[in-house]
């Protein structure tokens, strides 16, 4: 308790550090207005970004059927994704874990869980979408085989 009553140096040296500690950060916050955000601080700042729904099919269906790629859909197709803004500025899209669809001979519907978001995997309670993969017979197996002359 004596040393913050008494020494008239140490109060001195205190408001140095205190001076010297407000002129850095007022320099610091005039550069960022004047130069725009340094990109350092991308990191800390969180952003919100409405991402499309990549879905991934790990396997094919078995010999005879084929996948209509086109007509794959998830519900919802874009998710909002709130993160590190240096993070998510890349971000071109989200993904799904990989469906298997290696025993499926008809048109598939399932819960999958989103697996990454801009190349980071999630962790905690997964996020699950509904995806729909049609699945038909190929054409050479869905036509009746010729009659023999």
């Amino acid at each position: 308790m004596k040393l913050l009553k008494g020494s008239f140096l140490l109060k001195v040296l205190a408001l140095f550090s205190a001076i010297v500690s407000y002129i850095f950060i007022h320099n610091e916050m005039y550069n960022i207005r004047t130069t725009g955000a340094d990109p350092s601080y991308k990191l800390l700042k969180l952003t919100a970004k409405s991402l499309p729904l990549k879905v991934r099919l790990g396997t094919e269906p078995p010999d005879g059927y084929q996948i209509i790629e086109e007509q794959v859909v998830s519900r919802p197709s874009h998710v909002i994704v709130i993160g590190p803004e240096a993070l998510l500025e890349e971000a071109g899209s989200a993904e799904t874990a990989l469906i298997d669809v290696s025993e499926s001979t008809k048109t598939v519907t399932k819960r999958i869980p989103l697996e990454s978001v801009a190349g980071t995997h999630l962790t905690g309670v997964p996020y699950t979408v509904e995806v729909v993969v049609p699945i038909r017979k190929t054409e050479a197996e869905a036509l009746p085989p010729a009659a023999s002359a």
